[in-house]
């Protein structure tokens, strides 16, 4: 998986980091554990996110799930 479709791919843009902070917010306040927002930097527009190193699901690709371990730089393709 590349670092675009970890980073941005099919993620929701929000309109400003305060909008995306509310709702990072919201989801820890959920128990959706801990997330925050982010700039993105393949489209520019504000995403919300694992906080580093909190990611512990796996992603699904075309190619079915991808650990999260192997979306690290050295892993990427």
């Amino acid at each position: 998986m590349t670092s675009y479709l970890a980073a941005c791919y099919l993620k929701t843009e929000f309109p400003s980091r305060r909008t995306g902070r509310r709702r990072a917010r919201q989801l820890r306040g959920e128990g959706a554990g801990p997330f925050d927002e982010y700039r993105c930097e393949w489209c520019g527009s504000v995403h919300i996110g694992h906080a580093r190193g909190h990611a512990t699901h796996l992603r699904t690709g075309p190619h079915g799930p991808t650990p999260v371990h192997h979306l690290t730089p050295e892993h990427a393709a």
